[in-house]
């Protein structure tokens, strides 16, 4: 069958097609603004800019998708006359034209159809679209729909993000399409977040001195609850040294901003994310000196990991957690809420900020020595040993709050991958967590600019 509003014929001179491309471009241009136009005028009184408005997403969306199916047939049309490209690469043969399939193809700004002629080499037996592989036809996706697909289906659940897509862009796609499509670049994200000289580019270049922050957080998966490991490599200037006093919320200081960031996060064991630790260390070129500071919690497998990989570095507990031993103390001492507990959070507050744990051991001391019942004996020991354990990590006046993997914990893992109902397979849970943590280090677009 003959091609369908073809613009010209094989033997039209290309100036001619591309003209006639041209002229039609222009005539939908013309369409679209009149009818948007038309659109605002028939409008109530008051709503003409509303009604255009709504006329300009509307029409301009079918106008935009149009346009680029007739560029696209347009660059077939030119391809396809080249008679060079009719002969077989393998035996030199010139292929039998066999008609014109039209190919479907899902695009940021729509389905587009263009038709292509379809021929095949009788004696190697090759069939072939000519135009497919220099124009990057073969796929069934461009990548801006797959720039927006993905990033839709990793930032909400799969069943929001279609629909999505659809109000937003006016896209019609199904979640489980969506889902698909995730888990097919998840891989090549992963790889590029691994391996990409462009990666680090950023981050060596930022300014400030190179903070590690670690963490888990449990995500719901169809073997139970499983911790998801997130690490965190940051750059950030030097704030000013302040006074303890400047704890206080109407008071607080507020750190310099990150300047750059590489994060990742994954469930598997403790050797294993260390080697992934170990990696990322090395290709974001972050040494083993003590420029390096280490804010955690009380974990052990933390520090273990943080020794083996960067030696001996700044190590900091994170206060919050400090307060937190406190507080629970406190709860086994006194009635929470009683004057007594608040008593004995705000004294332990401030000689925790001020002193580490000197003052705290001597709180200790004194409290050791009245009469204890088991609990309050026992609860006593385990702050101590607590305390004891990260004394060196209470010395010195560095950033002390975790909020940048506290709230690594909430948005990158716990927005998308922590939702009400939701269960994961491990495998798919990486893979996803994989996305997160390019959206969450702002290498989306750089990914992106690389996949065309």
């Amino acid at each position: 069958m003959p091609r369908k509003n073809r613009l010209a014929s094989e033997s039209t001179p290309s100036p001619i097609a591309q003209t006639d491309g041209e002229v039609h471009f222009i005539a939908q241009a013309l369409d679209y603004y009149r009818a948007v136009q038309r659109a605002g005028r028939e409008a109530p009184f008051g709503q003409f800019l509303n009604h255009a408005d709504a006329a300009v997403t509307e029409k301009g969306r079918e106008l935009l998708r149009q346009s680029l199916e007739n560029i696209v047939q347009t660059e077939i049309d030119e391809i396809e006359k080249k008679n060079e490209l009719r002969l077989c690469p393998q035996c030199q043969t010139k292929r039998r034209h066999l008609g014109y399939h039209s190919k479907t193809i899902r695009t940021s700004n729509g389905i587009i159809k263009p038709e292509r002629r379809y021929e095949k080499c009788y004696p190697c037996g090759l069939p072939e679209y000519a135009a497919d592989a220099p124009l990057g036809l073969k796929v069934d996706y461009s990548v801006g729909f797959l720039f927006l697909a993905v990033r839709a289906g990793s930032k909400d659940s799969y069943v929001d993000a279609a629909e999505d897509m659809k109000v937003w862009r006016g896209l019609e796609v199904s979640h489980e399409t969506i889902r698909m499509l995730c888990h097919q670049e998840a891989p090549k994200v992963k790889q590029f977040l691994e391996e990409s000289a462009e990666v680090p580019k950023d981050f060596i270049a930022a300014k400030g001195n190179v903070e590690i922050t670690m963490d888990a957080t449990k995500v719901n998966t169809f073997t139970g609850w499983r911790d998801t490991k997130i690490c965190i490599f940051s750059k950030r200037l030097l704030g000013e040294g302040v006074e303890i006093s400047y704890w206080d919320k109407r008071t607080r200081r507020m750190l310099p901003d990150v300047d750059a960031r590489v994060a990742f996060a994954s469930i598997e064991e403790k050797d294993l994310f260390q080697q992934r630790v170990n990696a990322f260390r090395s290709l974001l070129r972050v040494g083993s000196t003590g420029d390096i500071s280490v804010l955690g919690d009380g974990a052990q497998w933390i520090w273990n990991i943080i020794r083996e990989v960067f030696g001996k570095i700044r190590e900091c507990l994170d206060i919050y957690h400090g307060l937190e031993h406190l507080s629970d103390t406190g709860k086994v001492l006194y009635k929470e809420g009683s004057e007594d507990y608040q008593q004995w959070q705000e004294a332990t507050k401030w000689e925790l900020l001020e002193s580490g744990f000197e003052k705290i051991a001597l709180r200790l001391d004194e409290l050791e020595k009245g009469e204890r019942t088991v609990a309050e004996r026992e609860t006593l020991r385990k702050l101590r040993g607590y305390f004891e354990n990260h004394r060196e990590r209470l010395a010195e006046g560095r950033a002390i709050g975790s909020g940048q993997v506290e709230g690594a914990c909430k948005s990158m893992i716990g927005r998308r991958l922590k939702q009400t109902g939701t269960r994961w397979k491990v495998d798919r849970l990486n893979e996803m967590a994989v996305l997160c943590s390019v959206h969450y280090s702002d290498l989306w677009q750089k990914y992106w600019w690389q996949a065309k």
